[in-house]
């Protein structure tokens, strides 16, 4: 089954890459790249690397109700390490992320997972929150492909919010009390020798899913998460000026919410996905030409990449861990919580 998942993965990805580069003349593309002012590139990728302070500081916040002082530098590395990770298939970078943190300052694993769901909620609700905000400056919505986004936008919206409310409920004293019954029912079906650590596990998970923060906290939350992705969008903008695309910042938030989109489909690196994405919205929202779409495409996929591996062998290096203990941590993980 786990080979077979992989299998998939690297089929969509090769089927997405195949329709990216149909029909594309690369000698053009190549010229495109090569005329394009180095100063663009350059300051779009050092730009990312400050961005993994702003998610260190914001996930420091998330774990504060476990450990009130973290350092900044150590949320950093570990935020870094999770989108190394990411290139490999199945986006395993998420949830490994937040158990080696949860290691290092001896939080609970599954307060650590938690910590790590709840981001990525946030992150989603916050772009969706930017992208429907942006609509109102967009001159014209006619595009088949931003009415599908925001129509699914309206639909998702509601029940992220929901999602939020039922991990209030749960926790609840008299629901959680319910719901440890629950659990210590269908635990039965667990052997006797696993059973406590699964119980203990999955009730704390679920305790973690509260995020209880002080408003001050909340707002630090909040801010930080719309400066996430308006900095991130910030430098999309100002690479597509290299490239004479010029649509402005609210055009770029529909864009970069594509993107978003199809960058949660778990291929290696997003390989295919984030292209096609980029390829088509740029193509669809703002009449760019195709082989200036898939040269703007490419270098950004590239230097991505590049951030990602540069910030991941450093974080690695300063964390004192190595490729073999990154390898096995899925399955450490699973003997320790099973």
């Amino acid at each position: 089954m786990k080979y077979l998942k992989i299998v998939l993965i690297f089929a969509v990805s090769i089927i997405l890459l195949y329709f990216f580069f149909k029909d594309v003349n690369f000698k053009e593309v190549g010229k495109i790249v090569q005329n394009i002012n180095p100063i663009y590139p350059i300051i779009f990728f050092i730009g990312h690397f400050f961005q993994y302070f702003i998610r260190a500081y914001r996930w420091g916040i998330i774990l504060s109700q476990y450990k009130k002082k973290i350092p900044l530098i150590t949320l950093f590395n570990f935020t870094a390490i999770g989108f190394f990770l990411n290139l490999l298939p199945g986006r395993i970078g998420e949830p490994v992320r937040g158990i080696l943190l949860a290691r290092e300052e001896k939080i609970d694993k599954s307060y650590g997972l938690a910590s790590v769901v709840i981001e990525r909620l946030i992150d989603l609700l916050m772009m969706i929150l930017i992208f429907l905000v942006s609509l109102i400056f967009l001159k014209s919505q006619d595009s088949p492909l931003l009415l599908t986004l925001k129509n699914v936008s309206f639909y998702v919206l509601p029940f992220i919010i929901l999602i939020f409310f039922m991990f209030y409920f749960i926790n609840v004293p008299r629901v959680f009390q319910f719901i440890e019954k629950i659990v210590l029912f269908f635990s039965k079906i667990i052997p006797l020798k696993l059973r406590e650590r699964v119980v203990r596990f999955t009730l704390h998970f679920l305790k973690g899913l509260k995020l209880n923060l002080s408003a001050i906290d909340f707002l630090k939350l909040f801010f930080s998460s719309l400066l996430v992705w308006l900095y991130l969008i910030g430098f999309y903008w100002f690479l597509m000026k290299g490239f004479n695309i010029n649509i402005n910042f609210f055009e770029t938030i529909h864009y970069f919410s594509i993107l978003i989109v199809f960058a949660a489909i778990p291929t290696p690196g997003m390989a295919g996905t984030i292209d096609l994405a980029s390829k088509e919205a740029l193509m669809e929202l703002f009449d760019v030409a195709k082989n200036d779409a898939v040269a703007f495409t490419l270098l950004v996929h590239v230097l991505l990449l590049l951030v990602w591996i540069v910030l991941g062998f450093v974080a690695i290096q300063m964390q004192g861990l190595n490729f073999k203990m990154l390898k096995n941590i899925k399955e450490k993980e699973r003997d320790e919580v099973s």
